[in-house]
């Protein structure tokens, strides 16, 4: 019997596909793992989606194949579409940065950083919107920022980040500890609210 569904907005590799691959350990969890580009996972109770968010006839197909989820983790850039309050998802999670953060970028040792802090930015600006719209009807939207993760982009700060498998645990007990207070708040990978 199936406690618990969580859908996991880009799982392909990295943090969302660990955290798919943690929350997979349970057995009675349901994970939709969403990918540009599927692959096959050996964990029975991960169904993953092919969900290319420039494409409207996948984002519609990826949509009406999911019916409802107890938990929506948005690890990839994500496009409008209405049916997202139509599901019984009542939190929805951002996994943030600091980047977008004009205070900590000014002066930045850095290199390019335009992309990944503009997506970021609007992933927050999108989060708080979201807990705007929805948290009359008992949804919880936060941000998450995790730290410096041993991820491909990660790896190029070089040695010395946290694993992924460490992260999704911390992400996780962040998740599970949510109520409807923490709405519209940027949490730090240690469970501190960030400004």
């Amino acid at each position: 019997m199936i406690s618990n569904t969580t859908i996991v907005v880009g799982a392909s590799r990295d943090i969302g596909l660990g955290l798919a691959k943690f929350l997979a350990q349970s057995p009675q969890d349901r994970v939709i793992a969403t990918m540009r580009k599927p692959v096959v996972l050996s964990e029975p109770n991960i169904q993953v989606i092919q969900l290319d968010q420039t494409n409207a006839v996948s984002v519609e197909k990826a949509a009406e194949a999911i019916k409802e989820a107890d938990n929506l983790i948005v690890n990839a850039a994500m496009g409008e579409d209405e049916r997202l309050t139509e599901i019984s998802t009542k939190r929805i999670i951002f996994i943030s940065s600091t980047t977008p953060s004009l205070t900590k970028q000014v002066d930045s040792e850095w290199g390019l950083r335009g992309p990944d802090a503009t997506s970021k930015a609007a992933g927050n600006m999108l989060a708080v919107q979201f807990h705007n719209e929805l948290r009359d009807r008992g949804f919880t939207v936060v941000s998450i920022h995790p730290g410096w993760v041993a991820t491909d982009m990660g790896n190029l700060a070089g040695p010395g980040a946290m694993p992924a498998t460490e992260l999704v645990q911390k992400i996780m007990k962040i998740v599970k500890g949510l109520s409807t207070v923490d709405g519209a708040k940027f949490f730090n990978i240690d469970g501190t609210i960030l400004p």
